[in-house]
């Protein structure tokens, strides 16, 4: 069992790493003290894994609110109906919400515990390698806007995160890949030994041995945890963290979310980032090939084939654009980031030139 202290001023939380937790869940929201729970989850997620969770839950007052799977759920309407649940369960100021699943419910079911009310406590319990190391730990919270992902959204930092890596023996290898993007991104940002670890692994983590998986999760969420503790609103520091984020969610919402998981734009983002210091002679060619080797590494993933005007316009409408222009967060080396404010659009241009001629390996069918 790992913990790791998440010190944001007001609401410091632990996040707690144990393999089997999420059959013990009411031992671990005891002490918190509630009487109602909301209990926010997938049907895909309730299927696979209702018996593991119900039995933890047994001394405790709840119900369970299922949202549909997917990134295009992530809506006002899914919103809507989660007030709407909150209320028929009569859900108070001393209800708790829990979030068990995937990125898209813990964004959602934080940012209804966010609003509800005019602010309820959370659980984030992340299902997904992805959520586990991103989205469950630093308190952003959020729905999409049609044109811009995580437009709508709050701080609102969970009173705890409990995560059993136990759930990803059941996640397809896609899902497995997608959150070990993520998993390099922090070794890129900050951790050599990190990076060099997920070097080593094979493909989409799959028959990777528990305890180096268990520590790459660990690992990832030290470098959040300690970014989020000094940077809680991201002022600046904490804008490290979106290293591959500007272009990979502009390849996102050209695709409609459709063509790419969220980490495989990330993976791409991470080539373009490292594409771009190179230009500018911030990173050395062989770092930025280590760094391609690395993501491709991990596994096949979509081609890029975009229209270059439209992931110009989607990058123009990020919401951490500032006089017109946005902030990216460039790799000087495998370990350290700066955060560049003036990257042109002939730069951009010429890294999605670069990028859409670039050979990698495919993605698997199914």
């Amino acid at each position: 069992m790992r913990e790791i202290r998440v010190a944001v001023p007001d609401r410091p939380y632990v996040v707690r790493i144990e393999r089997g937790a999420s059959a013990s869940l009411g031992r671990l929201l005891g002490p918190l003290g509630r009487s109602r729970l909301a209990v926010v989850s997938s049907p895909t997620i309730w299927d696979k894994h209702r018996d593991r969770i119900r039995p933890g839950l047994a001394d405790l007052a709840w119900t369970e609110v299922l949202v549909a799977d997917g990134e295009r759920q992530k809506n006002a309407r899914t919103l809507q109906r989660l007030y709407d649940a909150f209320v028929t369960a009569r859900l108070g100021r001393d209800g708790l919400v829990v979030a068990i699943g995937g990125g898209v419910i813990g964004d959602i079911a934080g940012f209804a515990a966010a609003t509800y009310m005019r602010g309820v406590d959370w659980v984030g319990v992340p299902t997904t390698l992805l959520a586990m190391v991103d989205s469950s730990v630093g308190g952003k919270v959020c729905i999409n806007h049609p044109r811009v992902k995580n437009m709508i959204g709050a701080f609102h930092q969970p009173r705890a995160v409990i995560v059993d890596p136990a759930f990803l023996g059941t996640l397809p290898a896609r899902q497995r890949q997608t959150g070990a993007y993520e998993v390099l991104k922090c070794g890129i940002i900050g951790d050599r030994g990190l990076f060099d670890a997920l070097r080593q692994a094979p493909p989409s983590l799959e028959g990777w041995d528990a305890e180096k998986l268990d520590e790459a999760i660990a690992s990832a969420c030290r470098l959040k945890a300690n970014v989020v503790g000094k940077d809680e609103r991201e002022g600046d520091l904490r804008r490290v963290l979106n290293l591959g984020h500007t272009l990979g969610h502009a390849f996102e919402a050209v695709t409609e979310y459709r063509r790419f998981t969220h980490g495989e734009a990330v993976g791409w983002g991470l080539v373009a980032a490292a594409a771009l210091a190179r230009r500018r002679g911030l990173l050395s060619a062989d770092d930025f090939e280590e760094i391609a080797s690395a993501v491709d590494g991990l596994g096949p993933r979509p081609r890029l084939g975009l229209a270059p005007e439209r992931v110009l316009d989607a990058v123009a409408r990020d919401k951490k654009a500032r006089e017109g222009r946005v902030p990216f967060v460039l790799p000087t080396a495998i370990g350290a980031v700066t955060i560049v404010p003036d990257v042109t659009t002939g730069e951009i241009l010429a890294v999605l030139d670069e990028l859409a001629q670039r050979r990698t390996p495919a993605r698997r069918r199914g």
